[in-house]
């Protein structure tokens, strides 16, 4: 939704497709051009990895993880659309952690964090899913006082 707000224009996932519960498969937060930029973000991200640590391949583990966050999140607003509850209702603590699962199933799944040179640990994921239970809610409160989201959560 921050990136459809900032580039001004919407073409929904799901391309506005009921499921066979007569619901909207993903609903209209969920947008093309959102998930280019989760993906472009995790990109970038590896590509400064790969600059500062002279190692190729954290390009691909960026590509990888911003692809399985995209993912995640949209398999969350797709269980969320499911249970009947409207876009942008909070579905916590699925909010929070769908991104991180599927990113860290397809890091693991790829072996992308060997290539890179670093294996992701339980230990690390640990810590990464407590950080992001505290900074999600903070960064969508953040976006929502800056006007880049309609809600706060």
């Amino acid at each position: 939704m921050i990136a459809s707000n900032v580039i001004k224009r919407r073409h929904p996932l799901d391309r506005g497709k009921l499921f066979v519960d007569g619901r909207r498969v993903l609903g209209n937060s969920k947008s093309v051009e959102g998930f280019i930029a989760g993906v472009l973000g995790g990109l970038l991200t590896g590509v400064a990895y790969a600059i500062i640590l002279a190692n190729p391949y954290w390009v691909a583990y960026g590509a990888v993880s911003g692809f399985g966050a995209m993912a995640g999140d949209s398999i969350n607003s797709f269980v969320k659309r499911r249970l009947g509850l409207r876009s942008g209702e909070p579905f916590i603590p699925l909010d929070q952690l769908s991104f991180i699962l599927v990113a860290f199933a397809l890091i693991k799944a790829t072996h992308v964090d060997r290539l890179a040179g670093y294996t992701v640990t339980l230990v690390d994921f640990s810590v990464i899913v407590y950080v992001v239970m505290v900074l999600h809610p903070l960064t969508n409160l953040i976006a929502y006082l800056i006007g880049l989201k309609d809600e706060p959560y």
